[in-house]
């Protein structure tokens, strides 16, 4: 039985241009909690119609890490679990809100299946912040837009992260794209600096028709939303982790007794032959405010950032598959590979 169905066929579905694909095994619901802690015999390999969702609901399951310091302990209240670190042991409520941050917005319940999630999320903003300074990897996504789902694309991508010192941006975010397929966006490049060519996206076309013609568009123009629901300005670690603290309250004030999520944890996964770590977020009811029925991620449980994630719709009726709204997928991840200026000058677009 597999941990995730939902994503059983869109995985087998992947094309063989990555390497090693996704296989999810079910997990097993518990009766009496809304966070559970199993082992997946199995997990290997390999964007969201609501523009913001496909960002926010992500990240905010890539920052409940690094997960590997987590556990689930129950608290007193009957019928409630919350997650703390391994090193710790909460036997109260009390225990538990020593574990929450002391940050603006709304205060979950202590029992709240996500309380433990958004204290981890504000962790991980401090960690990223502190150690990640740029990024290249490999992404593979899906995304359905304007209802109809897209084709796999594959894109190389080099992030420089932004930084600041006294109140001023010493290092704006740089971000360059390769697509490599599907074939009409092959040899496209994309490239975006903060503050940089009046903020405007340049983009060298691709495709199988002027090919080298360099123009620049409006990152968060409907030409950019035809192919991608996720900004470009927000591609970086650190752009995503406001937001994401921002959706995981709004997850909680849709649903603030907790009753309608259900927080997974598979503990042993590997992706390309990394080792992992997944989360779920379900929310096997519709109601007002909550966007998706079903969200995962598998972290890097040696990098600590996401390598795969998928959400999904609720289904029409009881019984049928989940619409997939969006799926990402990042291998060859390298972490602090010091790019420089070059990597991101105008110049590079017209390069072969």
């Amino acid at each position: 039985m597999g941990c995730a169905g939902q994503a059983d066929s869109a995985a087998a579905e992947v094309p063989s241009q990555t390497d090693d694909w996704l296989t999810i095994w079910r997990g097993f619901r518990s009766p009496t909690g809304r966070i559970k802690s199993f082992a997946s015999p199995c997990l290997k390999g390999h964007f969201m119609s609501r523009r913001w969702l496909c960002t926010g609901v992500a990240i905010l399951l890539m920052l409940s890490g690094p997960v590997s310091g987590l556990r689930c302990v129950r608290a007193q209240q009957a019928g409630t679990f919350a997650t703390a670190p391994a090193a710790a042991t909460p036997t109260s409520a009390t225990a538990v809100e020593a574990f929450l941050p002391a940050v603006p917005g709304p205060r979950p319940a202590l029992d709240h299946p996500l309380a433990a999630v958004l204290k981890f999320a504000h962790r991980e903003q401090a960690y990223l912040r502190q150690t990640v300074r740029d990024f290249t990897c490999r992404v593979t996504k899906r995304e359905r837009i304007d209802g109809e789902l897209q084709d796999y694309y594959y894109i190389d991508m080099r992030v420089r992260e932004q930084t600041s010192a006294g109140g001023r941006v010493t290092q704006p975010l740089s971000v360059l794209l390769e697509f490599l397929g599907p074939s009409d966006v092959e040899g496209r490049r994309a490239l975006f600096v903060a503050g940089q060519n009046d903020d405007r996206l340049l983009v060298r076309k691709g495709g199988r028709r002027f090919s080298h013609v360099v123009i620049d568009i409006d990152p968060f123009g409907s030409i950019v939303k035809r192919e991608s629901l996720m900004p470009i300005t927000e591609i970086g670690f650190s752009h995503l982790l406001d937001r994401t603290i921002r959706t995981l309250q709004q997850d909680i004030a849709a649903d603030p007794s907790g009753d309608n999520t259900i927080v997974e944890r598979i503990t042993t996964a590997t992706i390309n032959g990394r080792p992992c770590e997944m989360l779920r977020i379900t929310h096997p009811q519709r109601r007002d405010g909550l966007q998706f029925f079903s969200a995962s991620m598998s972290i890097d449980s040696e990098l600590h950032v996401p390598v795969r994630f998928d959400v999904y719709d609720w289904p029409e009726t009881p019984g049928q598959q989940p619409p997939l709204m969006a799926e990402f997928t990042y291998t060859n991840v390298t972490l602090n590979v010091d790019l420089d200026d070059a990597t991101f000058e105008p110049a590079i677009l017209r390069r072969p």
